[in-house]
């Protein structure tokens, strides 16, 4: 999981899915090689880590404008040593991309659970294209620790630095 780039692919009629497969490793390891790792691993974090914050942001995040506020929220939570509280993480788990998650869900200690856990889940949870790949290598400087969807947009969020704001936004 991370490593296939999501991206248009043109095949002979012949391709294997063997041969879709080695295309999407190539252009992952293109891509990524001109991704600026540096500040990243300023903050003791491996490729490896990048790409699963990165997969993250692209589950959590629609509108590009958000990509690098989320990521430097998951990197605040990260240096506090707190849980992430991303639920894309629990739905990659369960397989769950449509259902409500329950109370009781949020609550059971699983490894892909980070409302439980602090720190990054223990793989990627999908497939980041570049730009959410970007912004978990850079993440916008910001003190933001929460965010949540704003009501009535097309999943846009609200980014707050304290818990009050975050209560009140929620």
């Amino acid at each position: 999981e991370g490593f296939l780039f999501p991206a248009t692919y043109e095949l002979p009629k012949k391709a294997t899915a063997r041969d879709l497969v080695q295309r999407q490793l190539d252009a992952f390891e293109e891509n990524m090689a001109e991704v600026d790792l540096s500040y990243a691993k300023s903050k003791n974090l491996t490729p490896y880590d990048v790409l699963t914050i990165a997969s993250m942001i692209e589950r959590e995040i629609q509108v590009p404008e958000e990509r690098r506020l989320a990521a430097a929220v998951i990197y605040n939570r990260l240096a506090a040593g707190d849980m992430l509280g991303i639920d894309a993480t629990i739905r990659y788990e369960d397989g769950n991309y449509d259902e409500p998650l329950t109370e009781s869900r949020l609550a059971e200690d699983t490894p892909y659970n980070t409302r439980v856990n602090p720190g990054l889940p223990p793989t990627p949870i999908g497939n980041p294209g570049l730009a959410s790949i970007e912004a978990a290598a850079k993440p916008a400087r910001s003190d933001a620790y929460y965010f949540v969807v704003k009501p009535g947009t097309c999943g846009e969020h609200v980014f707050a630095d304290t818990e009050a704001e975050f209560n009140q936004a929620a």
